[in-house]
C-alpha cells in the first residue's frame, strides 16, 4: 500500500523568527526583570545569556539565494508550471500536499533546477549529495528525480516526527510540521537534538518561508487511500 501523509492547513510558525538571515554568525538573548528580552551578536559577558541563533552545519550553513555556486538564473514565469505533472505523480505516490510541495521547491530553488549551495546543495529541492543517494537520486538536475527524491526524503521524516497514524495515513500536527520542514533544512539529528526548531538563523528564515508560502497557497492536505 501507497504510504500517505495529512498535514493540516493551520499554520505553525508563531515562535519562528521572522528576520531576514544575517552574517553575524552566533546570536545571544537574555530575560531581564520585567520581562525584557535582550539581544546582542558579540560574545557577551555576565549571567543569563543563552545562544538565541547560531550558524548551522552544512545545508543549515548556507545563506540561500546570496552565496549559493549556481545561482538561480531562469525567470520564466513558465517555470512555476514545468513541473505540475511531477508534483502530481509524488502527491499520489509520497502523500506529500502539492502545496507544502510547491512552497519548499520556491523556498530551496525558485524553480530552477541547475541550482546549486555553497554547502552543495543540488536541483530543484536542493538535496545534498548523500540524501539525494539514499533517496535514489541519481541525477539531482533533472527535475523529475530530484521532486521525487526529495518528496520521498519528506516521507521519511514526517514519519519520524508526526505521531499520529490513522486510516488516512500519516498526521501531522502544526508543532511536528515545523520539525519535519527543519529536519528538512538542518538535518533529523538537529531537531532532536535540540528537541524542536534548531537555532540556527538560517533554519528559523528557511522554516517561516516555507510555512508562509504553504499558508498562502491554502495549505490543503493531499490524501492517498
Amino acid at each position: 500500500m501507497r504510504a500517505s501523509l495529512l498535514f493540516s492547513c493551520v499554520a505553525a510558525v508563531a515562535f519562528v523568527a521572522s528576520a531576514t538571515p544575517s552574517r553575524a554568525g552566533t546570536f545571544w538573548s537574555r530575560e531581564r526583570g520585567g520581562g525584557v528580552v535582550e539581544f546582542t551578536n558579540k560574545s557577551p559577558s555576565g549571567a543569563g545569556w543563552k545562544v538565541w541563533l547560531k550558524t548551522g552545519p552544512g545545508k543549515a550553513a548556507a545563506l540561500r539565494g546570496s552565496t549559493d555556486l549556481v545561482p538561480a538564473r531562469d525567470t520564466s514565469p513558465a517555470r512555476y508550471a514545468r513541473y505540475d505533472g511531477d508534483i502530481r505523480d509524488e502527491q499520489a505516490f509520497y502523500g506529500i500536499p502539492e502545496a507544502l510541495l510547491r512552497a519548499v521547491i520556491k523556498t530551496e530553488s525558485d524553480y530552477d533546477p541547475r541550482v546549486v549551495s555553497s554547502a552543495g546543495a543540488q536541483g530543484l529541492m536542493q538535496l545534498m549529495p548523500d540524501t539525494a543517494r539514499l533517496m535514489g537520486v541519481t541525477d539531482p538536475f533533472d527535475g523529475r528525480q530530484n521532486i521525487m527524491g526529495g518528496a520521498r526524503y519528506l516521507q521519511v521524516l514526517a514519519r519520524r516526527f508526526c505521531r499520529r497514524v490513522t486510516s488516512a495515513g500519516t498526521v501531522c500536527v502544526p508543532d511536528e510540521k515545523v520539525k519535519v520542514i527543519a529536519a528538512y533544512h538542518a538535518g533529523p539529528g538537529a531537531v532532536e537534538k535540540y528537541g524542536g526548531m534548531p537555532p540556527y538563523e538560517t533554519t528559523h528564515a528557511y522554516v517561516t518561508a516555507v510555512m508562509r508560502r504553504y499558508a498562502e497557497a491554502g495549505g490543503e492536505a493531499g490524501v492517498v487511500p
